[in-house]
């Protein structure tokens, strides 16, 4: 199965609500579909090139899925066939990924607590970065306990508490830069990919939406916004590298961010009244902007750790 018969036009409508989680609802929305898909994506030999492509058709569907983290893990620790992984990275939810907390190593057994890890009941195995230690902490094994978050963007989040768990250790000194980095670029192609996306529904609503007997897909001054939008995204787009440095992450990040959340608020702005309803896809835009921008660091921690590569 190719990306395009994954991420179609008839298909991404609906996985767009696949992750979705009401509050105090732990069951995605059709869990057999989402198992289809990531099974889909992770089976497939994709290149660098291809894996970009798929984030950014993913943030355009919107989905959900450990798939992106289970790509980076695969840097530190090889890949075994068919499992997935989470990226274990805050141990509060103001901590900055570039920096994580440290972790307790003894005896090749890990102790941590990570909050707001991505899909930790549905993967199975986590990688928990700690200062310059990486731990690849298999879930299903006593002294591993996960407690569900309920989250703005109705994802999939989850507190990890690990007591004395057996691990994979590795120092990832030199490594773990540059595997953000690229975890990073990864995350931008997915906000572009969602920032465009919320201006084409935008886009297409105005044509059905009239006012004074004409639809406001007409109005200049509404085109051009959403246009500048899109040409930021697109802009976003071609600052993605193969092999990026930390700093060139962080900015793709950083601009991504800011452009998937400004294309989210014009989407609901435009869809007016009918756009904060349960009905229109433009609120989940919204709701997901908002966890997804800062997902790799706010945008005061990407700006601070830009001012440093700078020198400053």
């Amino acid at each position: 199965m190719t990306l395009s018969d994954l991420f179609d036009d008839e298909t991404v409508p609906l996985l767009r609500r696949l992750g979705e989680r009401q509050r105090g609802d732990s069951t995605p929305v059709n869990e057999e579909a989402r198992r289809q898909v990531l099974a889909a994506l992770t089976e497939s030999e994709q290149s660098t090139v291809e894996v970009l492509r798929a984030a950014e058709l993913m943030g355009a569907a919107l989905y959900q899925s450990p798939f992106l983290d289970t790509v980076a893990a695969a840097e530190i620790f090889p890949a075994s066939p068919g499992r997935t992984v989470a990226l274990a990275l805050r141990e509060k939810g103001t901590d900055n990924p570039a920096a994580p907390a440290p972790i307790s190593v003894r005896d090749g057994r890990v102790t941590a607590v990570r909050r707001f890890v991505a899909f930790a009941s549905e993967v199975d195995d986590l990688l928990v970065v700690g200062g310059n230690t990486a731990a690849l902490v298999a879930v299903q094994q006593p002294g591993v306990r996960t407690s569900r978050q309920d989250d703005i963007g109705r994802g999939d989040l989850y507190t990890v508490e690990i007591q004395d768990a057996a691990a994979q250790l590795k120092d990832v000194t030199a490594d773990y830069p540059g595997v953000l980095a690229r975890a990073r670029m990864r995350h931008a192609a997915y906000l572009a990919g969602s920032a465009k996306a919320a201006i084409r529904l935008t886009a297409e609503h105005l044509k059905e939406r009239k006012a004074f007997g004409q639809p406001l897909a007409k109005n200049t001054a509404l085109a051009y916004r959403l246009a500048a939008l899109y040409a930021e995204a697109e802009a976003v787009l071609a600052l993605i590298g193969t092999e990026p440095s930390p700093a060139a992450g962080a900015r793709a990040v950083l601009l991504a961010g800011a452009v998937a959340r400004q294309s989210a608020e014009e989407a609901v702005h435009l869809h007016g009244a009918y756009g904060m309803t349960e009905r229109s896809d433009a609120q989940v835009f919204y709701r997901r902007s908002a966890v997804d921008a800062q997902w790799y660091g706010t945008a005061t921690d990407l700006r601070a750790e830009l001012l440093m590569a700078l020198g400053g």
